[in-house]
């Protein structure tokens, strides 16, 4: 079989044509396809490689973030802790000092409690000792423990100190004097009282007394003029023992001249 010239130049002109055309109408469009494909895939490579970096830098920023978070979380929970026990041991020392007040509260009631009791106990204890002295002396005293006690008034009288002496000279000009016994005077008693008083306001006798019986006394006597009162009685040493013994002072002599 031979060879037609002819037809071959055509096939191989024909296959040419066919490379040419799908050269023009079908490589050219695959690879620019393929191009922009290639193109795109790297800048979505591009894209993705940025995104990772991105993501990258933002969980470092994010761990950093939760470090100083981690830290500030710390900081605070260990400041929160000392604002507690600063708060528990303020606390604590105010417990402290309110109870040591509520302590010092109870000991003062407790001390004025013993205090008043042992007031109100002193004072029924003067009061019982007062009046078993007072019902000893009614039935001790006599007419003569009587005169020895004017004569010992009569005694003091004559000792008064010169202030006492004028102020008693002084009242005697606005009135009469008063003495009173627990019980009646004798004259020889009266007249002893009277001459001691003159002897006393230097007057020459010419003093006015009024004698009044005071039982209440027990025994003793006691003068008064004006304001002015002076003297001693069993009555007047029983109320200032059973005074000191209430007021729980040391005993409580008697006194030859005292205020009204």
């Amino acid at each position: 079989m031979g060879i037609d010239g002819f037809t071959l130049v055509a096939q191989i002109a024909n296959f040419l044509l066919l490379l040419f055309l799908l050269r023009l109408f079908l490589f050219r469009p695959v690879k620019r396809v393929m191009q922009a494909r290639e193109r795109r895939i790297a800048e979505e490579h591009e894209a993705a490689e940025r995104a990772l970096a991105d993501a990258e830098e933002r969980a470092a920023e994010l761990a950093a973030e939760r470090e100083a978070f981690a830290r500030e979380r710390h900081e605070r929970l260990a400041a929160v802790a000392r604002e507690v026990e600063e708060v528990r041991e303020k606390r604590l020392d105010e417990v402290a000092a309110e109870a040591e007040a509520a302590r010092e509260a109870w000991r003062e009631d407790m001390r004025r409690q013993t205090d008043d009791l042992t007031a109100a106990l002193r004072r029924e204890t003067a009061e019982v000792l007062g009046d078993a002295l007072r019902s000893g002396w009614r039935e001790l005293a006599d007419e003569d423990l009587e005169a020895r006690a004017l004569t010992t008034f009569a005694q003091r009288l004559r000792a008064l100190d010169d202030v006492t002496r004028v102020a008693l000279a002084e009242a005697a000009e606005l009135g009469p004097l008063r003495i009173a016994t627990a019980f009646e005077p004798s004259e020889a008693q009266r007249a002893e009282l009277l001459q001691a008083l003159n002897d006393v306001l230097g007057n020459g006798g010419e003093v006015e007394v009024d004698f009044v019986r005071d039982p209440e006394l027990l025994a003793g006597v006691t003068l008064r003029a004006g304001d002015r009162r002076v003297g001693w009685s069993v009555r007047q040493q029983v109320d200032a023992l059973q005074r000191a013994w209430a007021e729980g002072s040391a005993g409580g002599g008697a006194a030859t001249a005292e205020a009204p």
